[in-house]
């Protein structure tokens, strides 16, 4: 089953979702946050380990979610705590900027580069946190794994069910950080998270730099 799917637009928020596609979003949700998420001790065999991961993180974050529902619905910041918790501490995030901003990463002061990485982060989590609030029925079938772009990264292959998306393939790069693997990258149905913010935000650096693009992500994540 082939996935529609084109990641928020900075420049018009809810203006990307086709109409009455809330359910469409809701997969794509549990789809990015969840392969956002996944680390495994890099002492440990990397196939195996890195496989044990995704599957246990994967169904402890659907798990969780649905048995916090009735107090994700009195608070919504409830949800919130929850990816932070669960989820942002596993992104090898200082490689996810680098790859989003492209030739733009190089330009970037250490103070830009920390700022976008904050602002970045708290986009995907509000973009999908709605959508994630719906969670519980998913499952998470580990197909197995390939080498990755590099000779440390390795990239996790997945199929996601349960849901109004049927069966969708998810892959998980990855990459060790410290003794830990990482993920930096999801692709739903071979398309990829970074790719796609890639090219949004290099539009809006061309028209007003990098701090326009950090100024209009804390706007929006301030709304």
């Amino acid at each position: 089953m082939s996935v529609f799917m084109r990641f928020q637009s900075i420049d018009s928020p809810r203006s990307s979702a086709p109409r009455n596609s809330s359910r469409i979003w809701v997969g794509i949700a549990t789809l990015i946050l969840v392969g956002l998420s996944f680390a495994a001790r890099a002492e440990q065999p990397a196939e195996a380990e890195a496989c044990a991961l995704v599957e246990d993180t994967a169904e402890a974050v659907i798990a969780e979610i649905r048995d916090s529902r009735a107090a994700i619905e009195a608070d919504h910041e409830a949800l919130l705590e929850i990816v932070d918790r669960l989820l942002l501490p596993h992104v090898d995030s200082q490689r996810m900027t680098r790859l989003v901003l492209g030739r733009y990463y190089r330009q970037a002061s250490a103070g830009q580069r920390a700022a976008f990485t904050k602002e970045f982060q708290r986009l995907l989590v509000r973009t999908y946190a709605g959508p994630l609030s719906e969670l519980g029925n998913q499952e998470v079938t580990i197909i197995g794994t390939k080498p990755g772009g590099a000779d440390e990264e390795l990239v996790v292959e997945s199929e996601v069910s349960g849901g109004d998306l049927g069966t969708v393939p998810v892959a998980y790069r990855m990459a060790p950080v410290n003794g830990e693997w990482k993920s930096y990258d999801v692709i739903v149905d071979g398309i990829s998270l970074v790719n796609n913010y890639r090219g949004s935000f290099a539009q809006k650096i061309q028209r007003d730099g990098l701090d326009g693009l950090i100024r209009t992500l804390r706007e929006q994540n301030e709304q």
